[in-house]
């Protein structure tokens, strides 16, 4: 379902990708590597935030060169520093994620909003939420369009403790029917959900 084959991005002169190849079925993975090397840039590369410099990128079936939308529509990103619309509400930024992917808001993506407290915080403008909250919202609306990728940068930080159990337990369920490809120092937590842990050097091309 995660398919990239020797992609590469260097930033100016600073190359920070250099043919990076992997494929992944559904599960849950846990990249693992030095601060600094590149996890960050790839999730993003991956996601479509950042252009790839060079290679392909499929998600489900989907060339993300090709076909950006159809890919885009079936991936989920969380970046670690969650970016800031101050003056977007927690409502009107799950409504604008599922505009994008052209889906509703399903009830199962409700609950999850439930189960994360966020309910009381959806009429909230992000810049007056913590950052705590943020990275819930953000997290929450990973989950909308059923995506068969996720792609999570450090996703338990600042987190508290019963908003970690519940995304351990949504990220354990979730690896059955999609990929789950994340960065994480938390080794506790990517071994609660039962991740594979993937060492980033192992990423070569061929």
């Amino acid at each position: 379902m995660l398919h990239f084959e020797n992609v590469s991005k260097s930033y100016g002169s600073r190359p920070v990708l250099q043919e990076r190849t992997g494929r992944f079925a559904p599960g849950a993975y846990a990249l693992r590597g030095p601060n600094g090397i590149g996890k960050s840039t790839l999730l993003r590369v991956l996601a479509g935030v950042d252009e790839a410099d060079g290679g392909d990128i499929v998600i489900a079936g989907h060339s993300l060169r090709a076909q950006p939308a159809a890919a885009k529509a079936r991936l989920a990103y969380a970046p670690d520093e969650c970016p800031v619309y101050p003056f977007v509400t927690g409502r009107e930024l799950l409504a604008f994620v599922a505009w994008a992917k052209g889906c509703a808001i399903s009830d199962k993506v409700s609950h999850i909003v439930e189960r994360f407290g966020l309910t009381r915080h959806l009429d909230t403008r992000c810049g007056a939420m913590s950052l705590g909250t943020q990275k819930k919202l953000m997290l929450a609306a990973a989950w909308i369009g059923a995506p068969a990728v996720l792609l999570l940068d450090e996703p338990s930080n600042g987190l508290d403790a019963d908003a970690r159990a519940v995304l351990v337990d949504l990220l354990a369920a979730q690896r059955d029917t999609s990929v789950v490809f994340m960065s994480t120092h938390d080794r506790a937590f990517a071994d609660a959900i039962g991740a594979s842990v993937v060492e980033f050097e192992a990423l070569t091309g061929n």
